[in-house]
């Protein structure tokens, strides 16, 4: 692979000059910090409620650090999740529109470097924002609801990033495959729509990769759950759609 780690070195240059240092990062952060603040003040908000609602109560247990967990948990697995998909989907496609691809290959980087050092960068950046917002989280958590286990926060979000890792990999393969920006936007959100759809059927929960939102969930709560399963071919599909982005990429016209 001509170029590569060249080629890698730009892309987090690139990174940390352009937009993209911000969005996935500053989200991470973002929901790190209002985790435990929302956890916190949900039972008195929903009390308040139900005081101005004549005939209504609400009652809520107090609240511990296993919500603030629960609530960041939630905020990664839905919001920063779209995020990736939507700054993923001109990864390649986006360099094509604007011409820097062909200006990029026209020295001695060969098509598959190009392909994979977008999903190396990318995953770099992710993962390095996910342990900052996972430290942020913990120590806030901390901070409002006394001392909190670190085990259910870490093993829950590490398989949360193994999903989200597998979704990088996927918008490359359709940022590769799609011309359009908008495409590969509008693609990715159909795959992430679609596997919440699919988790709903108990042998694809348990046996596929769009069980890891559940695997997940059951890790934050402490609960014994089979992830080998859904971590298997988590690796086994973000290795194949590797595999097929490089292909398509090789296949289009700059």
């Amino acid at each position: 692979m001509s170029g590569f780690s060249t080629f890698v070195a730009k892309e987090f240059t690139e990174i940390r000059k352009t937009w993209r240092i911000w969005v996935i990062p500053g989200l991470l952060v973002f929901f790190a910090i209002t985790s435990p603040i929302i956890a916190d003040v949900t039972p008195a908000l929903m009390a308040s409620i139900s005081k101005s609602q004549p005939g209504v109560v609400v009652k809520m247990p107090p609240p511990t650090w296993r919500d603030s967990y629960a609530q960041f948990l939630k905020s990664l697995s839905q919001m920063v999740l779209i995020a990736v998909v939507i700054t993923g989907a001109g990864g390649v496609s986006g360099e094509r529109s604007s011409g820097t691809a062909v200006l990029t290959l026209t020295k001695p980087v060969s098509r598959t470097a190009f392909v994979l050092a977008k999903i190396v960068s990318q995953a770099g950046l992710l993962i390095a924002s996910t342990l900052v917002g996972t430290a942020v989280c913990a120590v806030l958590t901390i901070v409002i609801f006394g001392p909190s286990p670190l085990e259910p926060l870490v093993a829950s979000v590490s398989i949360w990033t193994i999903d989200a890792l597998l979704m990088i990999v996927v918008m490359t393969l359709l940022s590769s495959t799609f011309a359009a920006r908008g495409a590969s936007a509008g693609a990715g959100l159909g795959f992430f729509f679609l596997t919440l759809l699919i988790s709903i059927w108990p042998p694809a929960n348990r046996y596929s990769f769009v069980g890891l939102t559940s695997v997940s969930g059951k890790a934050l709560m402490q609960q014994s759950s089979d992830a080998a399963w859904p971590v298997a071919t988590a690796v086994v599909m973000g290795v194949l759609c590797a595999w097929g982005a490089a292909r398509a990429f090789e296949r289009q016209e700059l």
